[in-house]
């Protein structure tokens, strides 16, 4: 799979993500006195991981790969192509321009030749994108790592008995079979829960009331209990993936804060008002020294004194409440169709991008250029080159190119000593697409070849199914292989494995001779 696919996925992904961001910012505008935090939390989770689900390659998966059935070129003195698409499969097909000079046809494929590739371009923008999400990712990993190391470099065993009996109370309750390290260090303000896989809490050194301990400890459970940590991790990762969409880092911050706004609402659910005012004055005075501290730079935990302020304010002013079945269904129904709306504008995207029609049209161009330039050589009888269209590595190929320069050769020397009728009409023959199959750079296609009976066409036209192999090289479509009639195959081209040797035109022309019986 090449870069430039990844990236158009990438780009469909972003754009579908980007709708359901602007729909939950709308609703929680709407709906902030009525959703609680918690909701508000979860809405953006499923906003955020919009940006991660590929709709596109969902849906071609189903398909069991792209398939087009049922499509047409008829090619003759006046070629041009019909489209009959079944599954509701729309394809916009390029007509071809094919020039009738004599009684030949010009068929070169314009994806394939040209001075300006548009493919290049992408792919340009997507190694860029590329070393921007690597540098954007591997900078957060590093802070991090530093942190980590400084912060357990100097720490140690936790002292404190009544944290330590509170912890594994906790784990007993809950029946966590893992247990929870705990440390004490002098570089943190406030307890702090890191790690995915060996979770580690660590809490400061200094003294603090063991009621202050206990409602910042219930903090860090709700977080550990929800695997926020991990969560965190992942949005980090979305935002390296989508670096450059500035809606990706809006959803990152409101994610995170909804996340502290909630881990707060389920601490306070059952506290009084006193109880409250002392947990935010508590809050308040650690994450105050906090600000621009090392844990703060690491994970985003802490942010400007006003939104540590409003937090205050969020506590003092909370009031629990439940939802009604009838609210948690509307908001379900919302998210569902938000989710919905994602996919059919990544859908939509994709389309806009071209990110399948572009390369359908090209490999049938190159295909339906092979057979046209083939043919027009055939009627003027001079070799003209086929190798765009083909991968020159392969052997069969080598023949295909080996046996057009004998064709060619053989009728024009015929028509020269006026042996015998030399055909020099194109007749009409039909390329049905019964099936293409595209899986990134490398595509397979099947093709029913209908010619008019009784009339004389070149070897090379083989009817009835024809199989291409391609793959995409440096943003050209190349044959790769040729799969048709075998004893067609053995008449023209003699072998798929074994090289034919380079033509001897005299030999040929002795050979000619002899046929005619002119010694």
């Amino acid at each position: 799979m090449n870069i430039e696919v990844i990236f158009k996925w990438v780009l469909t992904m972003t754009i579908g993500g980007s709708i359901a961001v602007l729909i939950f910012a709308t609703l929680s505008k709407i709906f902030k006195e009525n959703l609680s935090a918690r909701v508000k939390y979860y809405i953006w989770m499923v906003g955020l991981f919009c940006f991660t689900i590929p709709w596109n390659v969902l849906a071609k998966l189903g398909m069991k790969d792209i398939k087009i059935l049922n499509q047409s070129t008829i090619l003759d003195d006046s070629s041009y192509i019909t489209s009959k698409l079944s599954n509701n499969n729309v394809l916009n097909l390029q007509i071809t321009g094919n020039i009738a000079r004599g009684r030949a046809l010009i068929a070169l494929p314009y994806k394939n030749i040209s001075y300006f590739n548009p493919e290049k371009l992408v792919e340009f923008i997507g190694y860029v994108w590329l070393v921007g999400a690597i540098v954007f990712f591997v900078w957060f990993l590093i802070r991090y790592i530093w942190f980590k190391l400084v912060l357990i470099r100097n720490s140690r065993e936790c002292s404190n008995e009544y944290c330590s009996r509170m912890i594994e109370r906790y784990c007993n309750l809950r029946k966590i079979s893992r247990k929870i390290k705990v440390l004490e260090s002098d570089i943190v303000q406030t307890p702090m829960l890191i790690g995915i896989i060996t979770p580690i809490l660590v809490i400061p050194i200094k003294d603090i009331a063991r009621e202050d301990l206990r409602l910042i400890m219930r903090h860090e459970f709700v977080h550990f209990k929800r695997k926020d940590v991990l969560i965190k991790w992942l949005s980090k990762l979305i935002n390296a993936l989508h670096w450059f969409n500035p809606l990706v880092y809006f959803a990152v911050l409101k994610l995170n804060r909804e996340c502290e706004y909630s881990c707060d609402e389920e601490v306070i659910r059952k506290l009084k008002k006193d109880g409250k005012r002392r947990y935010a004055e508590v809050l308040y005075n650690t994450l105050l020294v906090s600000i621009g501290s090392g844990a703060g730079a690491a994970f985003g935990l802490v942010g400007k004194k006003e939104s540590i302020v409003e937090r205050f304010r969020f506590i003092m002013s909370f009031e629990s409440r439940k939802m009604s079945k009838r609210a948690k269904v509307f908001v379900v129904m919302l998210v569902l169709t938000t989710i919905f709306l994602n996919a059919f504008v990544q859908i939509w995207a994709k389309d806009i991008l071209s990110l399948d029609s572009s390369e359908i049209e090209a490999i049938k161009s190159t295909i339906e250029g092979f057979y046209e330039t083939q043919y027009k050589s055939y009627l003027q009888m001079e070799y003209i080159d086929i190798t765009p269209y083909l991968d020159m590595s392969k052997i069969q190929n080598q023949n295909k190119v080996i046996a057009l320069k004998k064709l060619v050769f053989r009728r024009k020397y015929i028509d020269e000593k006026k042996y015998c009728y030399v055909e020099k009409r194109h007749f009409p023959y039909e390329l049905h697409y019964k099936n293409i199959e595209l899986d990134g750079n490398k595509a397979k296609v099947v093709i029913d070849l209908e010619i008019k009976l009784k009339e004389a066409y070149p070897p090379f036209i083989s009817y009835g199914e024809n199989i291409f192999e391609l793959e995409k090289q440096d943003g050209t479509w190349k044959i790769t292989k040729h799969i048709y009639d075998k004893w067609a195959l053995m008449f023209y081209e003699f072998s798929t494995d074994q090289k034919l040797p380079e033509p001897d035109y005299e030999q040929i022309k002795k050979q000619i001779d002899r046929e005619f019986r002119i010694e």
